[in-house]
């Protein structure tokens, strides 16, 4: 799911929007995710608009919103299959419905919103720019003795490493296929479907230990999120960014919304 995102990196057009520092840029995809939660189906429907347009406009291909999006058709069918036959709105719980439906589908919208924030940061900036930019959001808890640049690095880690641990997963069970459909072996059953996933677990060690052994002689040469912050974001994106969360916390106060 993670390389669906890494995907939409390709064929990246320059935009206005590379003019928005990658600290305020993060700031705006933690309050795009949170505004996807919070507002209404309209306000939902012009927040995939405007991010449509944008990822259109940065040079995305329709192609590559199929391939962004692909991993995550499974996880969508379970997420109306849960919502139309739980939602005790529109029916007692167990029974489907049309209410139930539409339920669904406005929890998909909210969360190709929350992707279509997330691919967005992914296509302007690199793994380095997020470094910086969780470093410098994190910049208070320095005062408590917190190592705040090896957080972001081990961020910057995780992002990196989930990806290539998934692609080498899906080899591993590709050449457990290919065994399946050996003329010899015609049939198998479901338990043995299950040893053979088990199976996976072995290789996939290795390759991690591998990994953490390359990760490891490479950190020691290379740190990004090393030495001081020498420049900050803009100030008056910083300001755009403080109206956007005081309009959110205004639109949120009690009586401000009904």
């Amino acid at each position: 799911m993670i390389p669906s995102l890494a995907a939409a990196k390709r064929i990246v057009r320059a935009t206005l929007l590379d003019r928005i520092d990658a600290v305020v840029l993060l700031g705006v995809v933690v309050l795009g995710i949170i505004s996807c939660m919070m507002v209404s189906v309209l306000g939902l429907a012009l927040i995939n608009s405007v991010l449509l347009a944008a990822l259109v406009w940065t040079g995305m291909p329709p192609l590559g919103f199929w391939t962004a999006f692909r991993p995550w058709i499974s996880i969508a069918g379970f997420v109306l299959l849960v919502h139309v036959f739980t939602t005790t709105a529109a029916a007692p719980l167990g029974h489907p419905s049309w209410g139930g439906l539409g339920a669904g589908v406005l929890a998909l919208a909210r969360i190709a919103a929350s992707l279509g924030w997330l691919a967005l940061f992914a296509r302007l900036k690199s793994m380095d720019d997020l470094v910086r930019a969780v470093r410098w959001w994190l910049r208070p808890l320095e005062m408590l003795g917190l190592p705040t640049g090896q957080l972001a690095l081990v961020l910057a880690v995780a992002l990196g490493t989930v990806p290539g641990v998934l692609n080498e997963g899906r080899r591993v069970e590709a050449v457990l296929r290919m065994r399946r459909a050996r003329p010899d072996r015609p049939g198998i059953s479901r338990w043995r479907r299950l040893l053979d996933r088990m199976v996976v677990v072995v290789p996939l060690a290795e390759s991690l230990l591998r990994r953490a052994d390359l990760l490891s002689l490479s950190l020691r040469t290379r740190q990004p999120a090393a030495g001081p912050i020498l420049m900050g974001p803009p100030w008056w994106q910083l300001i755009l960014l403080g109206l956007w969360l005081v309009l959110l916390i205004f639109l949120n106060l009690p009586g401000v919304g009904t």
